[in-house]
Order: structure tokens, then C-alpha cells, then sequence
């Protein structure tokens, strides 16, 4: 037992990592859907935990008795701080992997790959207080992001707008309070306080600059067919290219025109919480390899969302006259953020295999 205390003690960075990950896939495979009260209430106690731990971190740390029981509570809290924090960032992780465009949830993944090597190298108590404060403030701000809209039943710039400011002020507050524990968290506040502006602000530049996805919203579904029709049970039957190439599912669809189609058929399943509503449109794309950009096609088809469908809530859009070429289609919300896109390849063909399926 004293040989396994002295290896964790001497390897605290790497322990902290592997229980870091522990407390991450644990969470990630156990939490409930990410709109589940069980599941919201989990997290805010995981990111209250933390942030208890931090400050009682420091305070136990600012008695300076440098005994071995002092010692031992730092690492036993250390390690919890890192479970817990991991716990908390699985709520992004889940939220990233439910999307079905990789393209759009990518930078949530590398945030997460980012915390987790960051854990791995620091090591000296100054830095590791500057990262879990980090870490907590990532989780808690998509936290905020993904549930302010649930209380407002709608989601559009200004409730994002509101999550980024809220998120500000509550770790403003944090630092401030923090600071009071110990003499290194009052010489690390000016940090404390770049972190807590810095990093929302950073995060929203992202969000309106359209490099991370529209919180709450997720693309669940998206596809490409040759025919689309809702009937009066509310299901809809479509017919849809039997593509035989190896990884299909990881490949740009190619749709093959034939003189009998009346038109491209865009389906997308948009996941959204509960009496949560927003604007969602639809937008054509092709691309111009004269300019080498992207042009849009026709005028953007917007209907309103309403949430609440485990499948997703679902809608399709139709268009004629399309020629050969590279196309995208973009869900979006408040016609500014997107929510999930989908690229394909138009070809002319004089047959296609087709197969019949019913949502």
C-alpha cells in the first residue's frame, strides 16, 4: 500500500490524467440523454464539487505544515478535482458525438483532447491551479451554453449572448471569492480574472464566427434523396441511393441525376430539447471552381423548430433544376449559425439503384 501511495505521489501528473479519464468515460457512457433533468443536475453538482475542492484545495495548501497527511489530502484532492472534472467535460463530449457532422463538432473534440494532455503535462501546484480553474470554467460555460437556452425556450444569438455574460460574471464572482483562500490563489487572481474573460470571449468569437456548432442544437440526421413525402401518419417514405462503396458512411455521397428525377431531396433529423423553438433554414450551396468559393443557390427555406422528438425534429427541401457538380446543403439557426451541413457530389447517370425507406 505505501509502495502504491509513493507512486501516485510521485507520478501525480500522470495519475491525475488517468483519473481524469476515468471520471470522463465513466460519465460519458453512464449520464442520460444530455436533456434529462438526472443529467443536468449531475453535472451542476460535478462542477459545484470542483469548485469547492479547488478552494479547499488552496486553503489547506495556504497552512504550510508540508507534512505527509498534508501531503496525502492534496493528492486525495487533486485526484478528485481531476475525476470530477472529467465527469463534467463528458457533458461537451456527449453533446459533440450525438451530431452527425463531424465537420461542425470537431472543435469541441479538440477542446477535450486540449484539457486532457494539458492535465498530463502540468505538474507544479501554480499551473495546476490555473488549469482546473480552466477546466472548470470550460465545462460550466458549456453548461451554461447548453441549458440557458432550455430556460428560455428559445435559441438564437441573444441567448447565446446572455450564456457568454452570465458565464462572465458567476467566475468573476469565483476568482474574487477564491482569492480569499490562500496566498498563491490571491497572487494568481490577475490570471484567475484573464481566464474568466478571456476564455468566454474566445469561445463566442468562435460561435459567431461559425467555427463552433449552434449549443443546444444538433444535426441527429442528414441525407440526401431521390424522393421525399410525409404521409398522413406523420412518417416519411423516401427513396435513397444504395451506395456499394467501402466506408460509404465516411465518404462525400454521390447522387446520380437521371432524366426522371423531379428534383434533389435534402432530409435532416434536428435534435433539440424540449419546448425549446428556434428559426431553422435550409441552405443550397454549389460550388464555383472558376472563383474557387461557395455560392448560394435560391433563396434559404426557413421554417420554426420545436423540440422535444427523441428522433429528432424532422423536415425536408426540394430542389429543381440542379446541375453536375460539388453541392452542400447548411442547417441553420437564426440564418446566421450553423447547426450541421452536408457536401455531395451531383453526377448525370441514365439509371440508379434505389431502395425504399420509411422514418
Amino acid at each position: 500500500m505505501l509502495r502504491l501511495t509513493r507512486h501516485f505521489k510521485d507520478n501525480l501528473a500522470h495519475t491525475s490524467t488517468l483519473i481524469f479519464l476515468a471520471g470522463f468515460i465513466f460519465d460519458a457512457f453512464m449520464l442520460p440523454d444530455l436533456e434529462h433533468p438526472l443529467a443536468r443536475y449531475a453535472v451542476f453538482s460535478y462542477l459545484s464539487i470542483i469548485a469547492i475542492l479547488i478552494m479547499f484545495r488552496e486553503w489547506w495548501v495556504s497552512r504550510n505544515t508540508a507534512s505527509e497527511f498534508e501531503q496525502k489530502v492534496y493528492s486525495i484532492v487533486t485526484f478528485c478535482i481531476s475525476y470530477f472534472s472529467g465527469s463534467a467535460l463528458s457533458f461537451v463530449f456527449i453533446y459533440a458525438v450525438r451530431s452527425a457532422q463531424i465537420s461542425v463538432s470537431w472543435p469541441l473534440f479538440l477542446i477535450l483532447i486540449l484539457c486532457i494532455f494539458a492535465n498530463e503535462f502540468v505538474s507544479t501546484h501554480d499551473f495546476r491551479f490555473s488549469l482546473d480553474v480552466g477546466i472548470l470554467l470550460i465545462a460550466a460555460l458549456f453548461y451554461i451554453v447548453f441549458n440557458i437556452p432550455l430556460f428560455l425556450k428559445v435559441q438564437n444569438d441573444m441567448t447565446f449572448a446572455i450564456s457568454i455574460g452570465l458565464t462572465v460574471l458567476i467566475f468573476l464572482f469565483y476568482i474574487f471569492l477564491l482569492k480569499f483562500s490562500s496566498e498563491n490563489a490571491y497572487n494568481q487572481a490577475g490570471r484567475g480574472y484573464a481566464l474568466a474573460l478571456g476564455v468566454p470571449m474566445f469561445v463566442a468569437m468562435l460561435y459567431f464566427l461559425n467555427v463552433l456548432p449552434a449549443v443546444p442544437l444538433s444535426l441527429k440526421d442528414a441525407g440526401i434523396y431521390h424522393y421525399v413525402i410525409r404521409d398522413e401518419n406523420g412518417n416519411y417514405n423516401m427513396q435513397k441511393e444504395l451506395d456499394t462503396r467501402k466506408f460509404a458512411k465516411y465518404r462525400t455521397p454521390t447522387y446520380h441525376l437521371t432524366p426522371t428525377d423531379n428534383g434533389v431531396y435534402f432530409f435532416s433529423a434536428v435534435n433539440a430539447p424540449a419546448e425549446l423553438t428556434a428559426p431553422i433554414s435550409y441552405v443550397w450551396e454549389y460550388y464555383d471552381k472558376t472563383n474557387n468559393n461557395w455560392v448560394t443557390s435560391g433563396e434559404p427555406i426557413t421554417f420554426t423548430l420545436a423540440g422535444g422528438r427523441s428522433d429528432g425534429y424532422r423536415a425536408y427541401s426540394q430542389k429543381e433544376n440542379i446541375t453536375e457538380g460539388l453541392w452542400r446543403v447548411t442547417v441553420k439557426v437564426d440564418n446566421n449559425r450553423i447547426v450541421g451541413r452536408l457536401k455531395f457530389n451531383v453526377v448525370k447517370s441514365s439509371e440508379v439503384n434505389l431502395q425504399e425507406t420509411k422514418l
